[in-house]
């Protein structure tokens, strides 16, 4: 007796196949699952307050006009210091009348001993401080201002300081403000420009 036997695994494939194209060319249904998880984690990370504040002492319009650099910080941090100052002349609008160097000069500014011996021009507008700014300390850097030039005196005058501190470390000089600079033992800074 011969049996004859056909493989009829390839038919069934060809069908199934044909019954899913038929299926897909009629009507397509997508069924998506998904899943948000969404989690909140606070990461506290404490950053010390290197506490330099500017404190001004100043009467109204010309005369005393007292300005300080203080190290108020509660951790201990020496600091390096750095300011700058601008100059502006103005309308009673606001209208800015000039802010160059050859009308500023019209205003006398007294600077302290210490601005004069203890600071050096960085060439880029800041003026840097060659000692490190130690907790409690403080440096003042202005006594008075006064008018030299009367022809002035219709203008408003503003002189704005602004300022910026960080540790007393050589890397931290190098890596936010470009500056090479050795930190002393005794607190003298050397800055190379």
């Amino acid at each position: 007796m011969n049996i004859n036997r056909k493989n009829n695994k390839g038919k069934i494939a060809i069908i199934a196949a044909a019954a899913i194209l038929v299926a897909a060319g009629t009507t397509t249904f997508l069924v998506f699952a998904v899943s948000r998880n969404t989690s909140v984690i606070e990461n506290k990370v404490k950053v010390a307050d290197n506490g330099v504040k500017i404190v001004e002492d100043s009467d109204e319009g010309f005369g005393k006009h007292e300005i300080t650099f203080k190290n108020e910080g509660e951790d201990g941090a020496k600091n390096l210091l750095r300011i700058a100052y601008s100059e502006t002349w103005s309308k009673a609008d606001g209208t800015i009348v000039s802010n160059t160097a050859e009308n500023n000069n019209v205003v006398v500014k007294n600077w302290t001993t210490d601005f004069v011996s203890d600071f050096v021009d960085g060439g880029d507008g800041w003026y840097y401080y060659k000692k490190t700014l130690n907790p409690g300390a403080e440096v003042k850097v202005l006594d008075s201002i006064s008018l030299g030039n009367t022809s002035y005196a219709k203008y408003n005058y503003d002189l704005s300081f602004r300022f910026e501190s960080v540790q007393a470390d050589s890397t931290a000089a190098s890596t936010l403000w470009g500056k090479t600079v050795t930190v002393g033992d005794d607190g003298a800074v050397t800055w190379a420009f």
